[in-house]
C-alpha cells in the first residue's frame, strides 16, 4: 500500500487568497506570487484516518486502522514581483493497527522550491513551480509508513483566473504537475483544481480536488497507485493580517490507496 501524502502545496498553496477585510478582488490563488518583500505563513494541523482502502482495481477492501496527525508550516515569500520562494516543513505521527502494529514519527511531507510567474494580465496568471521533497526520516524501523527515504522532484504549471459566479467574486486555480520519485517508488502525474468564492468580504468558500496517478510499476512494495481527494473549507479574515481556516476532506476514488477522511485547522499570517 502506498503511503498517502497529503500534498502540502496543494492544500496550502493559496498563500495570498484574501486581501484586507474590505477587499474581495482581485484575488490571489496558488498561481499568483506574493509581492516582492511580502509573503504569508500558514500553520496547519491535519488529522485523518482510514480502515478501508481501494484495491488494485479500485474496489473497497477492509484494512487495519490507519491514523495520521500532521503539523505543517507553509512559507511563501516574494523575492521579486515575478519570483517567489516556497518552504514547506512538516512533522507527522502515523500508526497502523493490528495485526500490522506499525508506527512512525518524524519528518512528514516537506519541500522547498521556487515559483516563477510566466505571464499575467488583469485577471489571469500563468506560473511555473519546481520543488524538491526531502527524504523522510524518524521513528519507524522497516515500516512503509516512513516512506521510501528518497528525494522527490516536483514540476508543475499553474493557471489562475479571477471569475464571478452571479454576484459572488472568486477565482479558479488549476495545477498540472509531474513528480519524479527517486528509489523504487513510481513517478506521479498530478492535477489539482481549486474554486474559491467570497460569500462575504471576510468569508471565502474553498472547494478543492487533488488527484494523483502514478506510472506503472512491477515492484511489489511500490505498485502503481492512484488517488482522488476532495476538500471543502472556509477561510475567515480576522483582520488585514490574520486568517483562520477550517475544513474537511475525503478520498473519492483510488487504486492501492487508503480511503482517508480527515479534518484540518489552520492559522494564516500575512507579512
Amino acid at each position: 500500500m502506498r503511503r498517502n501524502y497529503f500534498r502540502l502545496g496543494g492544500v496550502l498553496g493559496l498563500a495570498g487568497l484574501l486581501g484586507g477585510p474590505g477587499a474581495v478582488a482581485p484575488a490571489r490563488a496558488g498561481a499568483w506570487n506574493p509581492e516582492a518583500g511580502h509573503g504569508e505563513v500558514i500553520v496547519t494541523t491535519l488529522f485523518d484516518q482510514a480502515n478501508v482502502s481501494f484495491d488494485q482495481v479500485g474496489r473497497f477492501t477492509p484494512t487495519p486502522l490507519y491514523r495520521s496527525l500532521q503539523a505543517q508550516v507553509f512559507v511563501d515569500y516574494g523575492v521579486t514581483d515575478w519570483l517567489a520562494v516556497v518552504i514547506k516543513p512538516s512533522v507527522q505521527s502515523s500508526s497502523l493497527g493490528s495485526p500490522d502494529n506499525q508506527r512512525f514519527t518524524g519528518l512528514g511531507d516537506s519541500e522547498i522550491g521556487a515559483q516563477a510567474r510566466l505571464w499575467r494580465d488583469d485577471s489571469t496568471v500563468l506560473a511555473f513551480q519546481s520543488s524538491v521533497r526531502a527524504p523522510t526520516n524518524g521513528g519507524a524501523t522497516n515500516s512503509w509508513l516512513a516512506g521510501t527515504r528518497q528525494p522527490e522532484y516536483d514540476f508543475r504549471l499553474l493557471l489562475g483566473k479571477n471569475i464571478a459566479v452571479g454576484a459572488l467574486p472568486g477565482f479558479i486555480d488549476a495545477q498540472v504537475g509531474y513528480r519524479l520519485c527517486a528509489g523504487p517508488a513510481p513517478d506521479e502525474a498530478r492535477f489539482d483544481l481549486t474554486l474559491g468564492l467570497y460569500a462575504t468580504q471576510r468569508l471565502l468558500l474553498l472547494a478543492q480536488s487533488f488527484n494523483i496517478v502514478s506510472s506503472p510499476s512491477d515492484i511489489v512494495n511500490y505498485p502503481q497507485w492512484a488517488q482522488s481527494k476532495a476538500q471543502l473549507s472556509l477561510v475567515y479574515s480576522l483582520n488585514e493580517y490574520w486568517r483562520t481556516q477550517f475544513g474537511a476532506y475525503t478520498t473519492l476514488a483510488g487504486k492501492n490507496a487508503y480511503r482517508e477522511n480527515g479534518i484540518l485547522v489552520a492559522l494564516w499570517r500575512r507579512f
